[in-house]
Parts: structure tokens; sequence; C-alpha cells
């Protein structure tokens, strides 16, 4: 089952998101928590934690998740990238496609913790030099 919650914050109805307590309270978070990935941010975070898999079925949700925090802070995007253990070129075109989108205002896409794999794959297909991309920092390994 996927849970989407994007919320505009405390007076925000959040109608597009199926809730059955409308009385709970509601937060300004980016949150999607499926059988695949995770990725949550914090109230008025411009940060992104990203865990799991991210492939072609849920790559648009990824999409979704950098417009939503894109849209609510200003700034550059950071997204940790830590949990992340697999990715495919889809998920590729989402964070490249984000980088595009943010440096168009002049803003970065910071990716934190990126697990080797996935830094090996940005250098070698050249997406590691994208306008609007910053691989910050290489996870750490045991």
């Amino acid at each position: 089952m996927t849970v989407w919650r994007i919320t505009g914050g405390e007076g925000d109805s959040g109608a597009d998101v199926p809730r059955p307590d409308r009385a709970a309270p509601r937060y300004d978070r980016v949150e999607l928590d499926s059988a695949l990935l995770r990725i949550a941010s914090g109230t008025g975070s411009s940060w992104l934690r990203v865990t799991g898999d991210v492939d072609v079925s849920n790559a648009p949700a990824l999409t979704r998740a950098l417009h939503a925090v894109r849209d609510r802070t200003p700034g550059d995007l950071h997204a940790d990238l830590g949990g992340v253990e697999f990715i495919d070129v889809a998920g590729l075109r989402a964070l490249i496609d984000g980088a595009d989108d943010l440096a168009e205002d002049g803003r970065l896409l910071v990716l934190h913790s990126v697990p080797p794999h996935i830094d090996r794959l940005f250098r070698l297909i050249g997406w590691d030099e994208t306008p609007g991309l910053l691989l910050h920092c290489a996870a750490r390994t045991p």
C-alpha cells in the first residue's frame, strides 16, 4: 500500500490524500511510504530522506516529492540517499530533472550520503556534471 502525504501546513485539508482520520494534526510535510520506497521531509525542511529502491515504478513519486519540497522552501534542496539500495536510470533521471528545474532558479539539488554504486553510475553516465546537481558526500562504508 502506498501512503502519500503532502500537506500545505496547519490549514491544509489534505484533500488529495486519503486519510481515515481528518481530525489528525496536519504538517507541512512531504512523505511517501510504499513497499519499495520511503521518502520523508520534515516541516518546512529543504531536506528529503530517501530509502529503499528507486525504479521506473516509483520514479514519478520521487519527482513529485522533489517538486513539493522545491515549491515549499527557498534555497537549495538537499537529499540524503544513504538508504537507497537500488536505483535505475528512471530514478537517476528523476534526480537529474529535479536538478535541472532547480538550476533554472539558481538553486542546487545537493545529494548527501551517496552510496558508492550510485556515485559510480552518475560518473559513468557523465551526469555528475549536470548543472544544478552537487554530489556532496559519499556514504560511509563500514
